[in-house]
């Protein structure tokens, strides 16, 4: 929404400023519109990520909202979509059908970058979504606040005793319906040419204190963000919901049994359905 107000307002300056000017013939006029056009729709974003730090500041991290959907997380899902848009990034969600629309869920899925839970917080936030993240991300300026007021729980990978907390809280957010979670269980980004890392069980231990069910899923191409940020060429990314893991499941299941069946699962769709090469262009 904000990228095409923004880039309507930029448009309609633009215009008014060539108007205004002395500049004539159709060579010079078009460049001058175009070089407005860029320059006026990047003091629009400039403003939007100052008026997203400056909202964070209202941010209380020890008195947060009662509930997920409060303005810091519009403003927040807004500023990182348009910013996506900018860089040229397209979002392709595959099973969605497999999602339950009212029963509480932890999702699982594997890590290819950074850039992997804002696509999950804002292309699935009509399922009440929200991430058990790493405890850095908490400390990052602005960010932090904003995420910690949709909903987050920091996880602490270096203090076992920590660990257990965040995972009780998580569980708990889920049993009393304030929000759905996502997790990543190889527990760091894939840097290797391998479908997956290994596993770390204990992130099933969300669902097993919940009493959830597990949705799997998968996400191909976040990786590619980097290597072709600015280069006017479209970013495909997929998000795949390959399938669920019952309740009744969930708590018949040792957390171990639960992570070997993500696991496979995930691991057989990403060697069936591998990322795609960004030099060669989108795959299906």
């Amino acid at each position: 929404m904000l990228f095409i107000i923004y880039l309507t307002l930029s448009l309609a300056g633009s215009g008014w400023l060539v108007y205004r000017s002395d500049v004539t013939g159709f060579p010079a006029c078009a460049g001058l519109f175009l070089l407005y056009t860029v320059l006026l729709f990047l003091a629009f974003f400039v403003l939007q990520v100052f008026a997203f730090a400056l909202f964070s500041l209202t941010i209380n991290v020890n008195r947060l909202p009662a509930s997920i959907h409060n303005p810091y997380r519009w403003m927040g899902f807004e500023t990182v979509r348009l910013f996506m848009q900018i860089l040229h990034i397209r979002i392709h969600l595959h099973g969605l059908e497999k999602l339950p629309d009212s029963e509480p869920y932890l999702l699982v899925s594997n890590h290819r970058s950074i850039f992997d839970p804002l696509v999950g917080l804002i292309w699935l936030k009509d399922y009440d979504l929200a991430y058990v993240s790493k405890q850095e991300n908490f400390k990052i300026p602005f960010v932090g606040r904003y995420i910690a007021a949709i909903g987050c729980v920091p996880l602490d990978r270096e203090n076992a005793k920590a660990a257990i907390l965040s995972i009780k809280k998580a569980a708990d957010n889920i049993k009393r319906g304030y929000v759905n979670y996502g997790i990543y269980p190889e527990g760091w980004e894939n840097k290797s040419h391998d479908p997956l890392l290994p596993f770390r069980s204990g992130a099933f231990k969300i669902a097993k204190d919940a009493g959830c069910q597990v949705v799997i899923s998968a996400i191909r191409n976040s990786d590619h963000i980097f290597r072709r940020a600015f280069t006017f060429r479209p970013i495909h990314i997929h998000l795949d919901v390959l399938d669920t893991i019952p309740a009744e499941v969930v708590k018949a299941e040792k957390t171990g049994e639960l992570s070997d069946r993500a696991f496979r699962i995930m691991e057989d769709f990403l060697t069936e359905h591998p990322a795609d090469d960004w030099k060669l262009g989108r795959k299906g």
